[in-house]
């Protein structure tokens, strides 16, 4: 046992002086030069914008970028940042900024930083110290540890960039995400001035803004051409913005105007052949300990995993879904679905595109097989009934503005994955499950991944099995479950029966989202294939006027199967996306990091 702690000891020990190693040259990419005086009418500037006049306490009064594109490859940036402490006591301000950008593919290239300056706005350097807190950021600690400020002060960050240009075969561009995503305080306004090379003309270059939190494809932002011939944009922030959301811009022009520099991927210390040597070291080490942990999971689940037993059964002839505990409203479909299987999946969201249209939200236009539109209908804008989740779903498919909208192609990826997101925390709110289903069970995914990892595949299997049915639900989610199951017996009862249903209008239009959820929308609409049914308001079909349920059903279901697909954008050689055609968002690019005080 000694031997096992001191060789933990020594793998720990090893890797922190070796990762500290490492991280040395990252700070060393940093060159220090005095900095230039700055004119007061750019920190403090004449030009109005629209802000939230709620924005109390210490935040970001406002946020300016300068951003200058050189013919040798290399950005230039000068940050002004006029930072309102309020009433607070501060040291100062901290900002870091990443070092490095990362493609489609998930590799990683270095963005190469000189000519680092600190500020204030006269011009007079700021005591500031350069920490590397990983591999990728460093921060920046501007102020004096033994003087205290309140109130607003200005700082001015200036610095330089190599490899922040990305070159693609009909154009080169500039991805940045100008303020990070990741500060800790609001920012009033924000502003970014981008200086192109002078010979190129404004209608060559092209411009994309995005704002939000990381992610977002959210563009309350505006994009202004410079009124004289000298090439500038300045991309502006229409609103203000809250803690963890950010500016990203996109600005393209023709090629051959500035020089091509090499796109350096950035080799981490864990991809060292040093690092693998310690990763295995500790692997081994956890090896041993794991020996014990498969049966230790077993006992969880006998003990925490399993489902508290319900006084309810499951029944042939319940027609409502589940009631929340408070029974104020029925579960969606959506909720409904995960009750079912302790998952958001794909079923789930094409049960919530059915029910916003069945209650008005939007219309679904079938202008040939598999060819769906989406148009706005009269609820849109009226969200003021619908849940966090359903809200997402709704301005993620209209988030171009447009009132109306074509599936196919549609880039709904990072919407399908803020919807699941909410949709878990909605069935812990809703008291069906103890914890996020999602989140315990990533827990034993990853000691699983760990397991495989190591070699203990004993370990892999059985946390992996058990992790999946380790989720928990609540007595009342036992009860709302068989419920819901009674329902879904209904849904696929004998034909007779549902007749009966269809001529009390209780039929196919409100159950459809649900049978959609449990997967059995083929039945459910088979049984009324026969039967007379008229064409709902929310459906238009490209066939005829009658409803053909099952027809709807099975293109719907082959048509959502893609619905989280991402349209492939232009690539460039090095495997980077364009921020244009669909494929920028806000936190995207190089750049961004955030920041606080101190």
């Amino acid at each position: 046992m000694k031997k096992i702690i001191l060789a933990i000891f020594i793998s720990v020990f090893l890797s922190s002086i070796i990762f500290h190693l490492s991280t040395k040259n990252v700070s060393a990419q940093i060159n220090d030069i005095q900095p230039d005086a700055v004119n007061l009418n750019a920190i403090y500037p004449t030009d109005s914008v629209e802000t939230s006049s709620n924005i109390t306490g210490e935040h970001i009064k406002s946020f300016q970028s300068e951003i200058t594109i050189n013919k040798d490859g290399t950005i230039g940036v000068k940050e002004i940042i006029v930072y309102d402490f309020d009433s607070l006591q501060k040291h100062g301000i901290f900002r870091e900024i990443p070092f490095i950008k990362t493609n489609q593919d998930g590799k990683k290239f270095e963005l190469k930083f000189s000519n680092f300056t600190v500020a204030d706005e006269n011009g007079n350097s700021q005591t500031f110290v350069k920490s590397s807190i990983n591999e990728e950021l460093v921060r920046i600690k501007i102020g004096d540890a033994d003087k205290l400020i309140t109130g607003t002060h200005a700082y001015v960050i200036s610095y330089k960039v190599s490899g922040a240009l990305t070159y693609f075969s009909d154009h080169d561009e500039l991805y940045w995400n100008v303020n990070g995503n990741q500060w800790t305080v609001p920012t009033r306004r924000i502003t970014a001035t981008v200086v192109l090379p002078a010979e190129i003309k404004q209608e060559d270059i092209k411009t994309v803004c995005y704002t939000g939190i990381s992610g977002s494809k959210e563009s309350l932002c505006s994009v202004i051409p410079s009124l004289n011939d000298r090439a500038k944009k300045v991309i502006k922030s229409n609103e203000s913005l809250a803690s963890g959301e950010g500016l990203t811009f996109v600005v393209s022009f023709p090629k051959n105007i500035v020089a091509i520099l090499e796109q350096k991927e950035f080799v981490s210390f864990w991809d060292t052949w040093i690092g693998k040597l310690v990763m295995g070291l500790i692997g081994i080490v956890g090896l041993i300990w794991y020996v014990g942990l498969p049966f230790y999971i077993i006992y969880r689940w006998l003990k925490y995993g399993r489902d508290p037993k319900s006084t309810t059964g499951v029944t042939s002839a319940w027609f409502d879904p589940p009631k929340t505990q408070d029974g104020k409203r029925f579960l969606t479909p959506g909720e409904v679905g995960t009750l079912g299987d302790e998952t958001v999946d794909m079923k789930d969201i094409s049960a919530t595109i059915v029910d916003l249209a069945r209650r008005g939200y939007f219309i679904i236009d079938e202008k040939k097989k598999g060819d769906f539109y989406f148009i706005k209908g009269k609820k849109y804008g009226n969200n003021g009934g619908l849940l966090s989740f359903e809200k997402k779903l709704l301005s993620g498919i209209f988030n171009t503005g447009d009132d109306i909208v074509k599936l196919k192609g549609k880039d709904l990826s990072w919407t399908v994955s803020d919807v699941k997101n909410k949709l878990y925390e909605l069935v812990v709110e809703d008291k069906i499950f103890d914890k996020n289903p999602q989140t315990t069970r990533t827990k034993y995914y990853v000691v699983a991944g760990l397991a495989l990892f190591t070699g203990n595949f004993f370990l892999a299997i059985v946390a992996f099995l058990f992790g999946r049915a380790m989720p928990r639900k609540t007595v009342f989610g036992v009860e709302a479950k068989n419920i819901a199951f009674s329902l879904k017996n209904f849904l696929t009862s004998q034909k007779r029966q549902l007749e009966f249903q269809a001529d009390k209008q209780m039929m196919f239009e409100k159950l459809l989202p649900f049978a959609v959820a449990f997967g059995v929308e083929k039945i459910w609409a088979k049984r009324f294939e026969s039967l007379n049914i008229t064409q709902p308001n929310w459906y238009h079909s490209y066939s005829s006027t009658n409803f053909n349920s099952y027809l709807l059903v099975n293109s719907l279901n082959s048509s959502f199967r893609s619905i989280n697909t991402a349209a492939t954008p232009t690539r460039s050689s090095s495997g980077f996306s364009s921020g244009f055609s669909g494929g920028g968002f806000s936190g995207g690019g190089g750049g961004g990091g955030g920041g606080g005080s101190w």
